[in-house]
């Protein structure tokens, strides 16, 4: 087994806002924000309310354009190609009802997508006369090629938008997109990231995967970027950006892809203007140390639970389909709850021992993620291999 990782610095923990007696390893539901990082959004808000027509009727445009240069620095990408959305799955939505389909079209996505933007796509699909279809990507997988082989298989004549995770939520899985997308870009397929999990879990390069084939990619800050919640990006590629536009259509409509996604009406912006601070907050800690750091935890914790738990891993062990989660099967006790009893067992982890860390139901299969951020030591997955097996046993 690999060893867990020493700490980037001590007592971590406290320079987060979460309750200290609660074992936290659910980091990718919803990010976590940092104590300073809120303080920058909260002084935000005061300085809006102080000057609202100022600063929301006035200069709302230097103020944007101001806060989406650091992200777009640290995505590698055009500052004029990122705009700003609440979270992901809004990205997405941009990117889907901006498209003009035709009956017959397909949009294509594989069985490990995110659910919200499953329905979205159904949507979008239903309204048009297109067709939704998913390809699976069967579990256990033993390497990228295994992914590869499977989604460009899937790849049809009528492929419009193929839609992929960068990171996948329920199994956690890391995609090769590159590779993919060129697959894409040879088959004249647009290609949608869906990119929730990747800021900040593994090092982007979006003028890269651009020229690779990547048409769209969307991702959220307030997770493993630790910005507040609801501050996410939709990026989309210099030749066809001016055809994207926000979900919510307001003054700016053709006036370019920076000024609509900037000003979708009145909305607390606090977030997008801390954006540059949350990426600050943990690049002091260099953000190679960081991935790393969430990587090699994530690569110790997959190996531990599954010997704890005497389960039979569905990535390899070596931590090559792994960025900051892991996703581990539950013993077979578990398989036979049903969804209530599943239900009642999440909440109990949560309000009888204090662990927060998501079950996951994924192809008919019980699973726990967890989740591994730089405030997480080992010590918090070994108490929760310790109550998971208790739990079997009572």
């Amino acid at each position: 087994m690999q060893k867990a990782p020493a700490p980037l610095a001590p007592d971590l923990r406290s320079l987060w806002q979460l309750k200290s007696d609660v074992t936290f390893l659910n980091h990718g539901s919803f990010g976590a924000v940092a104590g300073e990082v809120a303080a920058v959004a909260d002084d935000w808000r005061r300085r809006i309310e102080a000057e609202p027509i100022e600063l929301l009727g006035r200069k709302w445009r230097s103020l944007l354009d101001g806060a989406v240069a650091p992200v777009a620095a640290f995505l590698n990408a055009a500052t004029a190609s990122v705009g700003f959305v609440t979270n992901a799955t809004e990205g997405v939505n941009c990117v889907l009802r901006s498209l003009r389909l035709l009956p017959g079209d397909e949009l294509l996505t594989t069985n490990h997508v995110y659910h919200a933007v499953r329905q979205a796509m159904k949507y979008t699909a239903a309204q048009s006369g297109a067709v939704y279809r998913e390809v699976a990507v069967p579990l256990p997988l033993t390497s990228a090629e295994d992914i590869t082989s499977a989604i460009v298989g899937g790849l049809s004549d009528r492929t419009k938008l193929l839609v992929l995770d960068h990171i996948t939520s329920p199994t956690a899985i890391v995609f090769p997109i590159e590779a993919i997308a060129k697959v894409c870009k040879r088959r004249g397929v647009a290609l949608l990231v869906d990119g929730a999990h990747a800021p900040g879990m593994v090092p982007l390069d979006l003028t890269s995967l651009g020229e690779s084939g990547v048409t769209y990619y969307t991702g959220n800050l307030h997770k493993w970027c630790c910005a507040p919640k609801g501050t996410a990006f939709v990026w989309a590629r210099a030749d066809i950006r001016d055809d994207i536009h926000p979900a919510v259509v307001s003054h700016w409509y053709g006036d370019g892809f920076a000024a609509e996604f900037h000003w979708q009406g009145t909305r607390d912006h606090s977030g997008w203007l801390s954006a540059g601070a949350a990426i600050d907050f943990l690049g002091r800690f260099g953000w190679d140390n960081v991935r790393r750091h969430n990587h090699q935890m994530a690569t110790w914790a997959h190996d531990m639970l599954c010997q704890r738990l005497n389960v039979t891993p569905v990535s390899p062990l070596d931590g090559s389909l792994l960025g900051s989660m892991a996703t581990v099967p539950l013993p077979a006790f578990f398989q036979r709850l049903d969804d209530a009893q599943f239900t009642i067992l999440q909440q109990s982890l949560y309000t009888d021992f204090r662990i927060e860390v998501p079950l996951v139901t994924w192809n008919k299969q019980r699973f726990v993620r967890a989740a591994c951020q730089i405030y997480n030591v080992p010590h918090d997955y070994e108490r929760l291999a310790d109550v998971l097996n208790a739990s079997s046993k009572s």
